[in-house]
């Protein structure tokens, strides 16, 4: 799995890291800051999901989900918000809100018992 990983706060970035290193699965593609950064990533890598920390500096959230709908049909965003994220995942399919991030890294795929060995 492809991610590209969209947070601000050092805490949320130490903890996320962790917690995706030991996970043979997934290759982190890139890290934004911004919005900006994201949307970029998102198109230029094409991600299976992106990891979004709600509050990160830029457009508004909506907006950034809006401009990153442009390729929800095939790629997830996982948004780590508690408020406002949640209207936004209801009227979207792709987008799924996690309060914390160890809800978020159980949601993630594990290789099965086969593939590992």
């Amino acid at each position: 799995m492809r991610l590209v990983v969209a947070v601000h706060s050092r805490e949320m970035k130490t903890a996320l890291f962790l917690a995706l290193s030991g996970v043979e699965v997934i290759e982190i593609v890139a890290t934004a800051n911004t919005t900006a950064e994201l949307v970029t990533f998102w198109r230029a890598f094409r991600p299976d999901v992106a990891i979004v920390e709600s509050g990160l500096p830029g457009w508004a959230l909506d907006e950034t989900i809006n401009k990153l709908g442009e390729r929800t049909e095939d790629g997830r965003i996982f948004l780590i918000d508690g408020g406002e994220a949640l209207d936004l995942a209801r009227a979207r399919p792709a987008v799924e809100v996690f309060k914390d991030i160890d809800s978020l890294i159980a949601a993630l795929p594990r290789p099965t018992e086969e593939a590992a060995s």
